[in-house]
């Protein structure tokens, strides 16, 4: 096209036009086939309009030059500017000449209709939209000229193109339109660029004018196009309020026209939709609108745009266009949406449960039914793991479960689908935010404002697993779906004459996973079992601990435990879970055991003791336990009769004439006491001593006997003629001589066969529970079962509450304990107190010289690696620093001269005593200690006595004591003295050196707290300060926890010496 016309200008021309087309100076207002108009500017602004008239391409300008009849420079400017906008095509026809004729005026802009206006510049492809220009950051002023002629009556037109505008998801296209009346009475119509303003425009506009060039983005092609986003939308509306100059008009009709309309604010209008019946099973949706002004019918709207504006009885109206914009959009354009009963009710539930606000109208028999329901907690816990304030954490998305509905936290709609079509579940706010408050206290901590996302601790996973899912908590952790059990059994039923079989198990939504294969995992320390399905059955650890000392008891068969038909009571004591008898034989077996009814106690004639309540309770419960073939153990405190209540036990039996004799085992230094004791209460009984060399023709006799005493050292020495007798009773006096499973002596008497066992022993559990179930197998062979016995021994410094409640039930019907301070009320009070001492600086320096060289020592040991002989090196270390304690001469005889610390504290307070009248037991387990303090209570004048493991004459030392007023001390080696001396006549007890078994310290005291004690009791635990004895305190501490938890039912937990104890003790 330019080649076509460029000789109408002069190569001077076409440069100056050139200069002000590719400086940015031509602004094209309309282009077509035939026309284009554009705005040039120079000096000043100019018009220029080119239009194919009579096959003749016409010009005209409004400069001065165009004016004198001469072609200008914006000419060639506009026809570059069409070339570039592909405008007046035609021009290229051959038919069409290349004379560009020069007129003021064109026919055109002559017969140009009133409001009927061409097509703008060429518009593109409906399918390429073109790209609007975001506004610029920084804007010149807008500039406006003076008022002139053609200005008188202008008005700016701000114009809706509802084409450009429906469809595209634009909130609104506006465009600026300058409407003037020429000298000729002409009505003209153009665009507007506030850019390059030329006409008066009235200050009323200016803001709005200011809004759009700095927030509305423009047309790349159309300079007056603006498009308006959905966030400036509504400060756009309140600018266009009232005003009485909108128009709009539909750019892709022909003719098009403007259309006036007006616009007040208002609120938006909700929409109310119609379900009507076409016929039973199809229905057809409507909508409309409620004004003020009445129904506005969706399907009469002139235009809707996606941002919800609308036409209707030229006005513009704002629109809700509800949860589901489409079906409003097909009911406007005349397609109003058909659906069968089953998606009318699901449309309808989608309306209940999502756009509660907006209504919608059924017809009689399509009505909806709201439940209530509560929700369950879900919770998708990723495995990734990402840092939050320096610390790993595990990220965690929640979700709310109504039958089988999920909905997450941040959802508002209050109503969901169900999977019934005429049913909507109703949401429990409070019941969310319950589960809410139930993950904030598993230490879940919130990551968004809507509770959606939450942050965990790696390591507090598990147990937020474990608590949820047992609370119905849907959880998939890591990938992982965990499910909660559904149901458990526990069933018994007969197996044989001898036997019962328990079948127990959980079932995980139909999978049945069996006991054996739970308890095996739960050993494991797994609290999950993996399922057939691939997901995972947690394990309810409180029911499985019922069963766990269950399965040491019985021996597994399959998937079965069997047990012994005796062990029905026991079994039902441990289980907290009531057993199912399928064939009445467990019933039938614990009715055994019901039978054997507690009768008031039997005190046979000729019985020379006044039992007192609790000795007399005894005897009935020795009784009851007799009658049912039990062997049992009477643990009561040291001191409270033990002796008295089994020798009327005997007693009895002898009055039911009972054919054969028991037999009484008990150590050596005891055999005098129980001879007196005998005599004296029970004289009807016969005794025979199973002691010394001539003692194997006491059994060629023993018909002639009732009671025969003999030591476990005899019986360890020579065990097989005992062996091959039986006995009516065989009774253990100081039990714990076998609280070693595995020693000779333990082996020896679980060989002897009798009738009836007893055990007696003040401290059935002196270091650990070995010791008891030592003496437990021995009263019933088998009742426990020796898996029972090892899992707890070695399970026995981690027990659990539940595993400690379990070990007590079983040991209940096998013991009785009774304290002082339950039963013997009489007894005058007891004091213990620690007496520290501090070493003078000889002996303190000697103590830190051991010291450290035995944590040398044992430190050489440790970077070795060497374990064996470990502990043996760390005992041997640990009995020389306490006898350094003590005394140095006990460990070098050139200190043997020195007085240490505790041997001058003592010798004080025993000269106080002695010279009050008062008498003193002195216990030490260093038999050297003792005779180290014999000189210097000769040089004090205090008369003493002394029995150690040597001493022959217990019996005139244990008499002259209590009788002898002259004699105030009584110097007693620990492990000889500790049991069967009975020194009432004492009333303070001293124990030199503590040891880390409290047990022999307790029976040393109750030498003299015991019946018969008459004042008051001091004991005196003497502790050198800054030594190993502080230490040994604690672990003593923890010793008498293991004994009153089982013996006297304290929920705590038991303890024992170990190697990293020993290490500790030397630090």
């Amino acid at each position: 096209m330019l080649n076509k016309f460029a000789d109408n200008f002069s190569e001077a021309l076409r440069r100056s036009g050139s200069v002000l087309f590719d400086s940015g100076q031509v602004s094209p207002l309309f282009g077509s086939e035939e026309l284009f108009e554009s705005e040039v500017l120079d000096t000043s602004l100019h018009e220029v309009r080119l239009s194919l008239q009579n096959r003749r391409l016409h010009a005209r300008c409004d400069c001065a030059e165009f004016r004198v009849g001469r072609y200008c420079a914006h000419l060639w400017a506009a026809l570059l500017s069409a070339s570039q906008q592909e405008a007046l095509g035609k021009s290229l026809r051959r038919n069409i000449g290349k004379n560009i004729v020069l007129s003021s005026e064109d026919a055109a802009t002559a017969a140009e209709p009133v409001y009927e206006y061409v097509t703008p510049v060429k518009k593109p492809r409906p399918e390429s939209e073109p790209a609007f220009s975001p506004p610029p950051a920084a804007l010149p002023p807008l500039r406006f000229l003076p008022q002139t002629g053609d200005d008188e009556g202008a008005t700016l037109l701000y114009v809706i193109d509802i084409a450009g505008t429906a469809g595209h998801g634009r909130a609104l296209s506006l465009e600026l339109w300058w409407r003037s009346i020429n000298h000729q009475g002409k009505t003209l119509c153009r665009a507007l660029d506030p850019g390059l303003q030329t006409h008066y425009v009235a200050e009323a506009e200016i803001p709005l004018l200011e809004f759009l060039r700095k927030n509305a983005a423009r047309h790349p092609l159309l300079k007056h196009a603006y498009m308006v986003s959905q966030a400036q939308l509504d400060d756009l509306l309140l600018l266009l309020a009232g005003k009485d100059n909108l128009r709009y008009y539909d750019s892709g009709a022909r003719p098009f026209r403007f259309k006036r309309f007006d616009y007040a604010p208002g609120i938006k209008l909700r929409p109310s939709f119609r379900l009507q019946a076409n016929s039973p099973q199809q229905y057809m949706l409507d909508a409309s609108y409620s004004s003020a002004e009445g129904e506005i019918p969706v399907e009469q709207l002139e235009f809707l745009s996606d941002a919800g504006l609308a036409l209707y009885a030229r006005r513009l109206w704002q629109l809700d266009l509800g949860f589901k914009p489409e079906l409003l959009r097909q009911i406007w354009q005349g397609k109003k949406p058909l659906f069968t009963r089953s998606e009318a009710l699901r449309l309808a539930a989608e309306f209940k449960s999502q756009a509660p606000a907006q209504s919608l109208s059924l017809p009689p028999g399509l009505q909806l039914d709201i439940v209530q329901t509560k929700p369950t907690g879900r919770l998708y816990v990723q495995s990734a793991e990402f840092k939050h304030a320096g610390r790993e954490q595990l990220q965690a998305e929640l979700s709310f479960d109504y039958a089988g509905k999920t909905v997450s936290p941040n959802e508002k709609y209050r109503l969901l689908s169900a999977d019934s079509e005429n049913i909507l579940l109703q949401r429990d706010p409070a019941a969310e935010q319950a589960l809410i408050l139930r993950l904030q206290s598993l230490n879940f901590q919130p990551m968004t404002a809507d509770n959606l996302l939450w942050r965990l601790l790696p390591s507090r996973l598990d147990l937020a697993v474990h608590s949820l899912v047992m609370e119905d908590w849907h959880i998939n952790a890591a990938g992982k779906t965990y499910r909660k059990p559904k149901e458990k059994k526990a069933l018994v039923q007969g197996a044989g004459m001898d036997w019962l079989e328990i079948n127990a198990g959980l079932q995980f939504d139909g999978q049945s996973v069996p006991l054996p294969a739970l308890l095996q995992a739960m050993r494991r320390g797994q609290n999950s079992v993996r399922l057939d399905d691939g997901t995972y059955g947690l394990l309810p650890q409180e029911w499985l601990e019922n069963f766990t000392a269950l399965t040491e008891i019985g021996e597994l068969q399959g998937e079965k435990i069997r047990i012994r038909r005796q062990q029905a009571a026991l079994v039902n004591a441990l289980l907290q879970e009531r057993l199912q008898d399928c064939d009445g034989k467990f019933s039938a077996a614990l009715q055994d055991w019901r039978q054997i009814q507690p009768q008031p106690p039997v005190l046979p004639a000729g019985f020379q003791a006044q039992l007192r309540p609790y000795q007399a309770d005894g005897l009935a419960w020795l009784q009851q336990m007799c009658r049912a073939g039990l062997g049992v153990c009477l643990a009561d405190d040291m001191g409270l009769g033990k002796t008295v209540q089994v020798l009327a036990l005997l007693a009895w039996r002898k009055s039911l004439e009972t054919s054969r004799a028991s037999l009484l085992l008990l150590p050596r230094s005891l055999v005098f006491n129980w001879c007196a004791e005998a005599e004296r209460f029970a004289p009807q009984l016969r005794l025979g001593l199973y002691l010394g060399p001539q003692r194997k023709r006491l059994l060629r006799q023993l018909q002639k006997y009732d009671l025969i005493l003999s030591t476990y050292g005899t019986v360890r020495s020579d065990p097989l003629p005992l062996a091959k007798q039986r006995f009516d009773y065989c009774i253990l006096d100081e039990a714990q001589a076998i609280k070693n499973p595995d020693s000779a002596t333990a082996k020896a008497v679980r060989s002897l066969d009798a009738e009836h066992r007893l055990c007696m022993t003040g401290t059935p559990i002196e270091n650990s529970l070995a010791e008891l179930f030592s003496q437990l197998e021995f009263l019933n062979p088998g009742m426990l079962g020796k898996r029972f016995l090892d899992f707890f021994q070695r399970q026995q410094f981690s027990l659990s509450e539940r595993q400690l409640a379990d070990l007590q039930n079983a040991m209940r019907p096998f013991l009785l304990r009774r304290s002082k301070e339950a039963v013997a009320k009489e007894l005058p009070p007891k004091s213990e107190q620690l007496l520290y001492c501090e070493m003078d600086r000889e002996q303190q320096a000697y103590y830190d010289e051991l010291k450290e060289y035995y944590q040398r020592q044992m430190q050489e040991k440790a970077g070795q690696g060497g374990a064996a002989g470990g502990n043996f090196q760390a005992l041997s270390a640990l009995l020389r620093l306490r006898q350094a304690a003590c005394h140095p001469g006990l460990l070098n005889d050139k200190y043997r001269t020195l007085v240490s610390a505790k041997q001058e504290y003592l010798l004080e307070r025993l000269q106080e005593l002695a010279q009050a009248g008062k008498k003193a037991l002195v216990f030490s387990q260093f038999t050297r200690f003792l005779k180290l303090l014999q000189p210097a209570l000769q040089q004090a004048g205090l008369k003493y006595c002394y029995l150690d493991g040597a001493s022959q004459n217990r019996e005139e030392l244990v008499r002259q004591f209590q009788q002898d007023p002259d004699i105030s001390l009584f110097l007693i080696s620990l492990k000889a003295g500790g049991v069967g001396l009975n020194l009432t006549a004492a009333e303070y007890v001293f124990i030199l050196d503590p040891w880390w078994n409290p047990a022999a310290e307790a029976q040393a005291i109750d030498r003299a707290y015991r019946i018969g004690q008459k004042n008051a009791v001091f004991a005196y635990k003497m502790i050198c300060k800054n030594t190993v004895e502080e230490k040994l305190l604690l672990l003593q501490q923890s010793k008498r926890r293991l004994a009153d938890s089982l013996l006297e039912a304290a929920p705590q937990k038991g303890f024992a010496l170990h190697a990293k104890d020993l290490n500790m003790l030397l630090q």
